[in-house]
């Protein structure tokens, strides 16, 4: 049975609040497998500074880095030198993050025998090429325990039961929307761990574990972290990231919510002429009250094929352009649902097609915007069929966030797509399915019971509560009027949540201009002695960015200068900037 410890050994305090990322010295930066790291650090909020070989032999303690990251891909040779030192580092209380391949070949290049250098830190034998060559990689499911995965930040449906034996924290196998229980890439481990397992294979062995070492420890993840994310999967990136920053090592945080607050995009879909009815049931029961939700409109005249007549013709429909002044008035964000013809764009848009299909987004656009007289800044790809051409062009003209099937399960996040980032801007909102499917239809389909979405929707808005974050989901008004009591279950639960405090509704706009302001934050934190001061500026404001800071370490903050509310829950205190560029305080140590 699977088991997660929360705690690595208590390190002192350090001069540092960074992570430091290890390169080696032929390293040219910028490179996208070392960015993505820096750019899932941003994206959580968490402090971190690439470090290269000769730095790290220069005599690196945990006291200049209390936490080092290994990365995956771009230091796959290492010195029989370096990897003492990073025993060495450990011994003395360093906390470090071994990921995948890093150190798997001699500075020669070859693997060494019979297995990688770093399975003394790892705590486990692998990459056995002598043994087993070729097959020292394994491909297949990765399980862990229920509460296991919400603690690496896999929100409740992106993982579906593998064993339930036990029903209050059953094995669970990674999944996704459409494919079911997920296949990673690990390395054969072989031997018994001394840790705590987080992630196993049910066939190749460990897959993510916790273990002291010295004084210090070591989160090993056998999975290429950099690589995931440059394929559009960077969820396991992040949560380990934020596992690592934040609830191991106790690091102070920049909230990627406003004000910290956690919350929904709710993403509605009208694709063709059948959806406004049902919509306009919606509007009967007063479901557009609730929000503000991120709806987007194919606009044009036909659904599947031209000429079939089954569009919104959004342009010449009295019907629907009341229904979207109504929800405009509602304060409802009213976007782009792709091109134009749903069908046919979700089955034809290709990356070799842009001459072809770049007017449907622009006769989209246009339509939608001459009914509301707005901007249309928000989109969804038909199917999700969403080429990289159509994202530059949207990011192009002004479109701040898009749904996404990439990165399933994610918060907001700027996508890697074939191992770079493409666009600076615009953010990739990720679908949040349950399990196998995410829409009314699909659990209609396939014989969901209400009450299992009914909790699944509570699970999801306790999640991202609990972890101060949002995730989008999305439903059509055509399959949701089916589904009255799930759908004020979910209203209700959130109505609470709200006058609570704890919760909002995003639209994608709104989170996505956020985090575009928040990135041209910077900030530091400063040991002081018996203090960290954290000094913050951004050039044009700072209003509603939030430190995170887990008071098991540090004191109640006090503002110094600028203007700041500090607040607490029970385990974290929380720094709300007001009004201004500029923003310091101070928090004492334990």
């Amino acid at each position: 049975m699977l088991a997660v410890a929360l705690a690595l050994p208590a390190k002192t305090h350090a001069a540092t609040n960074q992570i430091a990322l290890l390169v080696p010295d032929t390293m040219t930066l910028p490179d996208p497998r070392v960015s993505a790291w820096l750019d899932a650090a941003l994206e959580e909020g968490l402090k971190i500074t690439v470090i290269n070989d000769t730095q790290f032999l220069q005599g690196t303690t945990p006291a200049q880095f209390p936490g080092l990251i290994l990365p995956d891909q771009v230091h796959v040779n290492a010195s029989d030198a370096l990897v003492a030192a990073l025993e060495n580092y450990t011994t003395q209380g360093g906390q470090v993050m071994l990921v995948y391949d890093f150190g798997a070949l001699t500075t020669t290049g070859f693997y060494s025998s019979p297995r990688s250098r770093l399975s003394n830190l790892a705590g486990v034998d692998y990459v056995l090429y002598d043994q087993l060559g070729g097959f020292m990689i394994g491909l297949g499911p990765i399980t862990g325990l229920s509460s296991t995965l919400r603690t690496i930040q896999v929100a409740p449906g992106k993982s579906m039961v593998w064993d339930n034996t036990s029903t209050t924290d059953p094995v669970e196998g990674v999944s996704g929307y459409v494919y079911g229980f997920l296949t990673y890439p690990s390395f054969v481990t072989q031997g018994s761990y001394t840790g705590s397992a987080l992630l196993s294979s049910p066939n190749f062995g460990l897959v993510a574990g916790l273990r002291t070492f010295g004084s210090g420890g070591v989160l090993f993840v056998n999975l290429p972290l950099a690589y995931l994310k440059g394929q559009t999967d960077g969820m396991l990136m992040h949560g380990f990231l934020r596992y690592f920053g934040t609830n191991l090592m106790k690091m102070p945080r920049l909230s990627a919510q406003p004000k910290a607050k956690a919350g929904l995009v709710l993403n509605m879909h009208f694709c063709a002429g059948d959806q406004i009815a049902p919509a306009q049931t919606l509007k009967s029961w007063g479901i557009f009250n609730n929000g503000p939700f991120s709806i987007v409109i194919t606009a044009g005249p036909d659904q599947i094929a031209f000429g079939d007549g089954k569009g919104i013709n959004l342009s010449q429909n009295a019907t629907a352009q009341q229904l979207v002044l109504y929800m405009q008035g509602k304060g409802h964000q009213i976007g782009s649902h792709g091109g134009w013809i749903h069908d046919y764009w979700g089955a034809n848009a290709s990356e070799s097609n842009q001459s072809t299909f770049e007017q449907y987004l622009v006769l989209n656009k246009q339509s939608i915007e001459g009914v509301t007289g707005k901007p249309s800044i928000e989109y969804a790809a038909p199917e999700g069929n969403t080429p990289q051409w159509s994202i530059n062009w949207l990011e192009a003209n002004g479109n701040t966030g898009y749904y996404f099937l990439g990165h399933t399960g994610m918060a907001p996040t700027r996508s890697y797509r074939n191992g770079a980032l493409l666009n600076n801007t615009i953010r990739a909102f990720p679908v949040m399915p349950f399990g196998e499917y995410a829409t009314f239809e699909e659990f209609e389909e396939f014989g969901v019971p209400a009450s299992s979405i009914t909790a699944w929707y509570k699970q999801l808005m306790d999640f991202v509560v609990k972890n101060r974050t949002s995730r989008l989901i999305y439903m059509h008004p055509l399959g949701a009027v089916d589904y009255k009591g799930v759908l004020n279950s979910l209203f209700s639960r959130a109505t609470t949540l709200t006058q609570n405090g704890q919760f909002s509704w995003y639209t994608m706009d709104t989170l996505a201009k956020f985090a575009q302001r928040r990135q041209q934050t910077t900030w530091q934190a400063t040991d002081t002695g018996n203090a960290w001061t954290f000094q913050a500026s951004n050039p044009t404001d700072l209003t509603d960015m939030t430190w995170v800071l887990p008071r098991s370490t540090y004191n109640q903050p006090a503002v110094t200068q600028g203007q700041a509310v500090v607040t607490w829950d029970t385990t974290n205190w929380l720094v709300t900037a007001g009004a201004g560029t500029t923003l310091t305080f101070t928090s004492g140590k334990h």
